[in-house]
């Protein structure tokens, strides 16, 4: 019974008296610690730092010069998203007296990413007007990294057990570089800078390759699943196969993709598959808008004959699935329908604007500069700020945003639709994973 009251008190905290170095004694041991400790305290909607020890620099990739500017908001460095969810975390903290967790990624000084993994709790040992937190920050990039991995071998396997004569695809989606596993005992055929593959050498038909294109850079941008049907050139034969591809991404703890995975199969007689070919997917008007077939042949038309300066741009609804999933399909489509609304009016009759697939949109604009497209492009983010959602028994509470991915060309060359689209597409993707809400553009390289 005395060893055990022995261990109770040397566990128990309140048997230690500070000393009168004590303040001194722990900023030694702060700085001996492996992880990087921080004393902060939350104004609102700004953390502002008010110790960081040595390790702490080291870890999130800066000097302690170089962050100066971030001292006063240190979650400036962190994606908006993560940014947000400490701010929650700290929020519930003070309302439960409980310690936090949180996992978010960061800029380092040079601009690349690292992934932190961030413990605190509410201290009052330091008198002062806001809430103070004592925070340690670890690095936790190479234990992600290796999780990603597992998780991308794990899929592949899965799929490898599905598939009898059949293609494997792997698209690193963030270098732009896709691998075709053909079997054990052939080898993988690796094609980087993917997307000007397909806008050059890519055998799948013209026309079945803009749907192709989209499921693919779809489940880029968010976690999803995506069968398709193409046709494509077998040489041998000289004459054209109908393929089946199947496309899943995988995402980490952030539902960031980082890769797309899936198979290519044939569809024949044999299999007894109906194909489901570009024809058949035609996207029905809404809003007053084309259809899908009937504004690309339009594009097209334009594109033959015009020299002036275009812009195509593909928007797309931000965290669609959600207003399926809290508010219901109709509230859903009203999304669609508002969204559709509010780009026609921002754009008007000097566009050809159609719904593609789900809840993108396509825009297609000539004889406009790059200014006047971003300007055009904040008008649409305004008005989608002030619109409002109608939902099952009256107005929703839920506002929408788009991202948009633009591409653009001077006519100096003939440019195709497909051109158009994986240019803007990946754009798209961009801005998705950069926070959403936002447009980049980008040029037609040749």
């Amino acid at each position: 019974m005395d060893m055990d009251k022995r261990y109770a008190e040397i566990s128990n905290p309140n048997i230690i008296i500070p000393a009168d170095n004590c303040s001194d004694l722990f900023f030694r041991l702060f700085n001996s610690l492996n992880d990087g400790i921080c004393v902060f305290e939350v104004r609102g909607k700004k953390i502002r730092a008010m110790y960081l020890n040595d390790r702490y620099f080291e870890i999130i990739g800066f000097t302690k010069e170089q962050y100066l500017p971030y001292y006063d908001n240190v979650t400036v460095t962190v994606f908006k998203e993560d940014e947000e969810r400490i701010l929650e975390k700290a929020k519930k903290c003070l309302e439960t007296g409980k310690d936090f967790i949180c996992e978010a990624r960061g800029y380092r000084y040079d601009g690349s990413i690292n992934q932190l993994c961030i413990k605190a709790k509410c201290v009052d040992f330091i008198k002062n007007d806001y809430p103070v937190f004592l925070a340690s920050i670890s690095d936790i990039s190479a234990l992600k990294k290796t999780e990603q991995l597992l998780s991308i071998k794990t899929e592949r396997s899965r799929i490898l057990e599905e598939t009898t004569g059949a293609f494997l695809i792997d698209y690193d989606c963030i270098n732009d570089v896709m691998v075709f596993s053909r079997g054990k005992d052939l080898d993988d055929v690796i094609i980087t800078s993917y997307s000007s593959y397909l806008r050059r050498d890519c055998p799948i038909y013209d026309d079945d390759l803009l749907y192709y294109c989209n499921a693919l850079f779809k489940v880029c941008r968010k976690k999803d699943r995506e069968v398709v049907d193409v046709r494509s050139f077998d040489r041998k034969r000289n004459e054209y196969t109908v393929c089946r591809i199947i496309l899943s991404s995988i995402t980490d703890d952030y539902d960031r993709v980082i890769r797309v995975v899936g198979r290519i199969e044939i569809v024949d007689e044999k299999s007894g598959i109906t194909a489901r070919l570009a024809e058949d997917r035609k996207c029905n008007s809404i809003a007053g808008l084309p259809d899908s077939l009937t504004a690309l042949g339009l594009i097209k038309e334009r594109l033959e004959c015009c020299g002036k300066h275009c812009f195509m741009a593909v928007a797309d609804i931000d965290n669609f699935t959600r207003f399926n999933e809290l508010y219901g399909k109709e509230t859903a489509d009203n999304a669609i329908m508002l969204a559709a609304e509010l780009i026609k009016d921002v754009f008007g009759e000097q566009a050809i604007i159609f719904r593609y697939v789900g809840d993108e949109f396509v825009i297609f604009i000539e004889d406009i500069s790059e200014s006047t497209l971003y300007d055009m492009v904040d008008k649409l983010r305004a008005a989608c700020r002030t619109a409002m959602l109608t939902a099952e028994g009256g107005t929703c509470s839920a506002e929408i945003s788009l991202s948009v991915g633009a591409a653009w060309t001077s006519c100096d060359k003939k440019v195709s639709v497909k051109d158009f689209f994986i240019t803007a597409d990946k754009a798209l993707i961009k801005a998705k994973a950069d926070g959403k809400n936002r447009m980049y553009v980008e040029k037609i390289i040749y």
